[in-house]
């Protein structure tokens, strides 16, 4: 019988859930990668170093079914389709804008349907096998430029997006902000904004091709791996974030003579429509 059958292969499904099971773990929380900035949302996660959704889906055997093999079948698909369900959850959870979130954008109905072909395309990372014949599936999506592309239509386009300087010295190959120690959430359209609350960075400035690096800026957790990162290039500049911006846990205000730095009409600054930024965080 299927229970009988069950009960014979539960030594090597237990042992075979165990090595998987660590395996799953050190790739879900993260293992070596540490020092990347992973945000939990509902029942998955956002890791905005690697730009990356990753959620668990979990689906139970059914015990009338003729086999082993048939049941186990069954509950990878039920699995497989909770994981899916868990990524869109995930995803919604995103902030987009300081104000508004992925779940905001996708009440609109186009957004909502371009996110939902989006996560079709995840890949399988892992999965787990248990010894009453249940399983669980983890799937992962990059955030790149198809999400970016379907949730950045739902920000409203300013009248006049700002035009940078791409003439002039070549001062710096990209912006680290050291945000340590402020609390900040991560976002895929931070602001940046000098100490009157005027923009300094923002998604109006960044081009089509800045926004495929998923966002318009990159998370990580230390200071000299931000220097080092290709992002920003071999020559950044790396300002101090003051505070975060009213109202919001994602834009970040900068000192006015910093601001200044990023609006000299005689420095290159087509760093900024590349996207070439990084924030540093908690």
């Amino acid at each position: 019988s299927f229970t009988a059958g069950l009960k014979k292969t539960a030594t090597k499904a237990t042992v075979a859930a165990l090595v998987l099971g660590l395996s799953f773990t050190a790739h879900a929380e993260g293992g070596a990668d540490d020092a990347n900035v992973v945000q939990k949302i509902g029942h998955g996660q956002v890791n905005w170093s690697a730009k990356t959704v990753t959620a668990t889906g979990s689906g139970a055997a059914n015990l009338k079914s003729a086999s082993v093999a048939v049941a186990r079948l069954g509950a990878e698909r039920a699995a497989q389709m909770d994981a899916l369900r868990n990524v869109i959850e995930t995803i919604q959870g995103i902030q987009v804008t300081g104000k508004r979130s992925a779940g905001d954008m996708m009440s609109n109905g186009e957004i909502k349907s371009r996110v939902q072909g989006f996560v079709q395309s995840c890949k399988r990372a892992d999965t787990r096998y248990y010894s009453d014949g249940s399983v669980d599936v983890v799937m992962q999506c990059p955030i790149d430029d198809n999400l970016t592309s379907a949730l950045f239509s739902g920000i409203p386009a300013e009248k006049k997006p700002r035009k940078l300087p791409t003439t002039g010295a070549g001062k710096f190959s990209g912006l680290v902000v050291n945000a340590k120690n402020l609390g900040v959430v991560p976002s895929m359209a931070p602001r940046v904004v000098d100490e009157s609350g005027k923009e300094v960075y923002g998604a109006a400035v960044v081009s089509d091709k800045g926004l495929q690096q998923g966002g318009i800026a990159g998370y990580v957790k230390d200071v000299g791996a931000a220097k080092s990162n290709d992002r920003v290039g071999k020559q950044p500049l790396v300002v101090k974030a003051l505070r975060l911006s009213d109202g919001t846990k994602t834009d970040i205000v900068i000192s006015n003579a910093d601001a200044d730095k990023l609006r000299d009409p005689n420095t290159n600054l087509s760093f900024l429509a590349e996207g070439r930024v990084l924030i540093v965080v908690d």
